[in-house]
């Protein structure tokens, strides 16, 4: 992409948000943007990257890859119980990747970004070996309500929403990540702790309990298999259930709340989210951060995982 098609393309996406309103007072087009604090809420910032041959290769939708790259981080924001406002995105181009692929990309990501009122502040282009982009978004939450993922104390049910597992199938590029949810949890009852599950059930839950300082018991018949895992696994309930407890990227959120919630959330939630399915998969339980397995009311052995989650390295 030469400069002018750079420079294009950055003023495409100046003029998309060019109207958006509230605390952005400096928008793209100068050093840096200026967003005004608002008091009595508090700020919250995450980063994440998507790269060419980890997340994503170029023959798939640029589209969804854009829609991906903004939805990812949004469900960061949602597992902290918080609201999206804003981002800035970095680019690496290569070669190999034609401009117009470059344009579906942000027209995926513009269109998920207003459909979650999400306001683009700037970024960054450069030349690169493989495509990525780089993104950080911000958010923000009353200073009472922020959910993080050290508060489960011995007692608390685990819940989940949505159903695990079989994201390559197409759930990676297509999931809707639950901020409405987030802001219904921490409004109605008292998440102790909450993380989106990016890199699998039992992974994400391992970051909860050693953060925490707690153990966990799961049913393993309680865990919520979806459909596109029980397809990749061909019949094999045993390979389904593994992959829900370890294909990650399903981007559905977990999270603990006190026992005497359980019953109170059930019946609003069936109320607020017909379509979302909230399973109680297993309790708090033991100082230690171990999982402990169950089925049919008895102790069994740990499941087999031939991954316990996604990992870089």
């Amino acid at each position: 992409m030469g400069a002018s098609g750079e420079f294009a393309l950055i003023a495409k996406i100046q003029k998309a948000f060019a109207k958006a309103k509230g605390r952005l007072k400096v928008s793209i087009g100068d050093d840096t943007a200026v967003f005004e604090e608002k008091k009595g809420r508090s700020l919250l910032a995450t980063t994440d990257m998507m790269v060419e041959g980890v997340h994503f290769t170029s023959k798939n939708s640029a589209f969804k890859v854009g829609q991906k790259a903004i939805a990812s981080n949004v469900s960061d924001i949602a597992a902290m119980g918080a609201t999206p406002t804003a981002f800035v995105i970095s680019i690496g181009k290569p070669a190999s990747i034609r401009a117009s692929w470059l344009k579906r990309f942000y027209a995926g990501l513009l269109k998920l970004a207003k459909q979650y009122d999400v306001v683009c502040i700037g970024g960054d282009f450069s030349s690169s070996q493989e495509f990525f982009a780089s993104m950080t978004i911000l958010g923000e939450v009353l200073p009472n309500q922020v959910v993080t993922r050290s508060g489960a104390t011995a007692g608390d049910w685990i819940a989940v929403t949505g159903r695990l597992g079989g994201s390559l199938w197409r759930h990676h590029h297509d999931f809707t990540p639950r901020v409405r949810e987030g802001l219904f949890l921490v409004k109605h009852v008292t998440p102790t702790a909450m993380i989106d599950i990016s890199d699998g059930l039992v992974q994400d839950l391992s970051h909860i309990l050693k953060s925490s300082k707690v153990g966990a018991v799961l049913d393993l018949g309680k865990i919520p298999v979806s459909s596109d895992a029980k397809k990749l696994a061909k019949g094999n309930s045993s390979k389904a259930l593994e992959r829900a407890l370890s294909d990650g990227e399903d981007f559905e959120l977990l999270f603990t709340v006190p026992p005497w919630q359980k019953i109170m959330l059930e019946k609003s939630w069936r109320k607020s989210f017909p379509k979302v399915p909230l399973t109680w998969i297993g309790k708090i339980e033991g100082k230690k951060p171990v999982i402990w397995w169950t089925s049919m009311g008895k102790v069994v052995a740990a499941p087999k995982l031939t991954r316990k989650g996604f990992s870089h390295f």
